[in-house]
């Protein structure tokens, strides 16, 4: 019995991680037309700043050329109608579950079969990340679009290369937002 309570335990714990990458949120100019801006560049200022390493830096930037090429915009280096920020940001998620599968001291889940095996807690902690990616009309200089994905999860380094660009896809699906009827 405790194996088939171990396994579902971890099937779930599987299930439960495999879902979304992120947690996406967005907001927009609900009176702006996107459907006038062609170009992008990067906030180089912006850029700077990230506090994340070179390879993760590269990796946010070609994702997010990817996603932007696939929705029909060119990356300029001057003169482009949106400019790109991106800023990120981590902390220590620390996740505390109550594990009482199998056997308590009156027997299986209380019946008549003997004591045995009474869960206990389980603690996880992991380094959650954002990343906000802010969209400026260039030539009103005003902030049009903003999609978060939250709670990425940061603790596996050598995931990242997999995981970035899904994050970078899930955000940027809502952009640029439908337009409504």
């Amino acid at each position: 019995m405790k194996g088939i309570h171990f396994t579902f335990i971890v099937l779930l714990s599987l299930l439960v991680t495999s879902c979304g990458t992120v947690q996406v949120s967005t907001d927009y100019d609900r009176s702006t037309n996107f459907s006038t801006y062609k170009t992008y560049t990067f906030h180089q200022k912006g850029l700077d700043k990230l506090k994340v390493n070179d390879l993760d830096k590269n990796r946010l930037i070609k994702s997010i050329d990817a996603q932007m090429a696939s929705k029909g915009f060119t990356k300029v280096s001057s003169d482009a109608d949106l400019v790109i920020n991106l800023l990120t940001s981590s902390k220590e998620e620390v996740s505390v579950y109550n594990d009482n599968w199998g056997y308590g001291p009156y027997g299986y889940y209380g019946g008549f079969y003997g004591g045995g095996y009474y869960g206990g807690n389980n603690v996880s902690s992991y380094q959650a990340g954002t990343i906000v990616i802010d969209i400026v009309d260039d030539k009103r200089n005003i902030l049009i679009w903003q999609g978060v994905g939250s709670d990425f999860n940061l603790s596996n380094i050598s995931a990242k290369a997999e995981k970035i660009p899904k994050a970078i896809q899930e955000i940027l699906s809502k952009f640029p937002p439908e337009k409504k009827k």
